[in-house]
């Protein structure tokens, strides 16, 4: 049988059949079907994973809880703790220096400073430096974005936020049309 992309496909008994008759050996031919099924399944499973939607899971009571009591007692860490879920890979890591919190927010050094210093103090996040800025890796036992059996892993791949602030001579020697420029702050 033909398929719409013109390739012969056929029952794997039927194959043997076919190479027993040529002489060829079986095992060989077998193994190499073999691995060309678990290629595609590995390939699948790959595009699944990489197909999934941009979603942000919260546990119910824990996660839906903690939510509420920050924003109660802390506004504007839990504006900044929004703005790190919007913003997170799928490991719940976002990269991002101060000077792009403050000029996103319209607020100050030390304010920025304090409401991450109390996401930190409160178990919210995880702040790793990296140069002068910081990867926040967001708590998740609150909310996390990828599979709930994977979230025990922590991964350095993340996201990395440009301030155009602070990449002046980038943004004006290149036209990065991919690069991701958070909307409104454009000077």
């Amino acid at each position: 049988m033909k398929n719409e992309n013109n390739e012969v496909t056929m029952d794997k008994d039927d194959l043997m059949k076919i190479i027993e008759m040529t002489g060829l050996p079986a095992s060989s031919l077998e193994r190499l079907i073999d691995l060309r099924k678990a290629e595609e399944n590995e390939e699948e499973q790959r595009k699944r994973e990489s197909d999934n939607p941009p979603f942000v899971q919260f546990y119910k009571g824990t996660g839906i809880k903690a939510i509420q009591w920050l924003i109660k007692k802390n506004p504007f860490a839990s504006q900044l703790f929004m703005f790190f879920i919007e913003n997170m890979n799928n490991k719940n890591l976002v990269v991002a220096s101060q000077q792009l919190l403050m000029e996103e927010f319209e607020k100050g050094r030390t304010t920025v400073y304090r409401a991450v210093k109390f996401l930190e103090e409160h178990n919210f996040i995880n702040v790793a430096k990296i140069g002068s800025a910081n990867a926040y890796i967001l708590n998740p036992e609150i909310a996390f974005q990828d599979g709930h059996h994977k979230k025990k892993f922590v991964s350095f791949e993340g996201t990395i936020l440009l301030s155009k602030e602070e990449n002046k001579i980038l943004f004006e020697k290149h036209n990065y049309e991919n690069v991701k420029v958070l909307k409104g702050k454009n000077k």
